[in-house]
């Protein structure tokens, strides 16, 4: 079993980084993921052992500076996800936990990405983000295995420990009275799995739940904007940034919910678009599933038809034919009813008459 285990996640390795860009720490030695699928070493046993625990990961960790951070938020009073091989269950009572979240500049499109998905600018919803869950308490040992080894990045393609929720969300820009400066806010609203074994959701709603706000820089070189970060924090939600008001007396504001319970592969529930792409989905999938037997009924009617039109047409032309023949038969008789008289000498017939009279 350990030897399948282990030739698993070799070829899991393999196949990442055959199929990604170039990554600084892209290992195919099974040892170097043993830390993302195997528990954490409790503080009892470091007291045993007689080592000292280890340094805890920072909330707000740079990767790459004014590039990419990974922001360790604390998911105050949520449910922990546990997962063991192949089954997912739910810690009774649960640990303290947090989301991974990660912040990068793509300087190619001078965007904002956040795991894997452009939030500034903003792109169409659906936007659909997912976040790990880990312990709070992770330590900065394992936070650093996961940034260079880039496991919230969507090259790592081998399992872990640490379970997936999709995010409910509310994304708020801000403009700043610094010229090419703008707040974004990201606050997680609920997490929610979906799984067909065990599924949940939770709310952040409790008290001392906090948000993500990133400060964004614009500048123009070389005549191409480049974006950075020029700040990230950790907030409470009543401490957030305010918007500025605009001469026109609005506040410069975009604002932007997600609730995936509220989509699906057509779209919004409740929507008109929803409706007619499932309609035209549904067409399409009809006739892609049923194209063959369409074409071949269609092909049959047609020869159906045509036979069906040749055979009327000279059902037709038979008794057109049938109806002059008739006529002319008739006009060609010799003694029918209707017919004249033989044509006589009309002079004779007088002289003949007159005759008759005088006698």
């Amino acid at each position: 079993m350990r030897t399948q285990i282990i030739l698993h996640l070799v070829a899991a390795a393999v196949v990442a980084s055959a199929t990604t860009r170039s990554l600084p720490r892209r290992s195919q030695s099974w040892e170097d993921y043993i830390w993302s699928y195997t528990p954490d070493s409790t503080a009892a046993w470091y007291e045993e052992n007689g080592l000292p625990l280890p340094d805890l990961a920072s909330p707000i960790t740079a990767v790459e500076t004014n590039r990419s951070y990974v922001v360790k938020l604390d998911c105050v009073a949520c449910p922990f996800r546990l997962r063991c091989q192949s089954v997912e269950t739910w810690q009774e009572p649960p640990q303290d936990n947090s989301l991974l979240l990660n912040f990068t500049v793509d300087d190619t499109t001078s965007s904002l990405f956040l795991n894997g998905q452009r939030i500034a600018p903003i792109a169409p919803l659906p936007l659909s983000i997912v976040a790990y869950q880990t312990n709070a308490n992770l330590s900065a040992n394992v936070m650093d295995n996961i940034t260079s080894m880039h496991m919230i990045d969507e090259s790592w393609r081998v399992g872990t420990k640490y379970g997936t929720f999709e995010l409910q969300y509310e994304h708020t820009v801000l403009a700043t009275k610094q010229p090419f400066e703008e707040w974004l806010q990201f606050d997680i609203k609920a997490i929610h799995m979906r799984q067909q074994n065990n599924p949940g959701s939770a709310n952040l709603d409790k008290d001392g739940q906090k948000m993500v706000q990133v400060l964004l820089s614009q500048e123009i070189r070389e005549e191409k904007i480049h974006l950075s970060i020029k700040d990230v924090q950790l907030v409470e939600r009543h401490h957030r940034a305010q918007p500025i008001r605009m001469p026109c007396g609005k506040d410069a504001i975009v604002k932007t919910a997600y609730n995936p319970l509220e989509w699906d592969y057509y779209g919004k529930f409740g929507t008109w678009t929803r409706t007619m792409r499932k309609i035209w989905w549904g067409i399409g999938h009809f006739f892609d599933v049923n194209g063959f037997y369409i074409i071949i009924v269609s092909i049959l009617a047609i020869v159906v038809w045509r036979i069906k039109r040749e055979i009327i047409a000279k059902g037709a032309r038979s008794i057109v034919h049938g109806k002059e023949d008739e006529e002319a038969a008739v006009l060609l008789a010799p003694d029918y009813e209707d017919a004249p008289p033989e044509y006589s000498d009309l002079a004779a017939l007088s002289n003949e008459e007159e005759a008759k009279q005088q006698a």
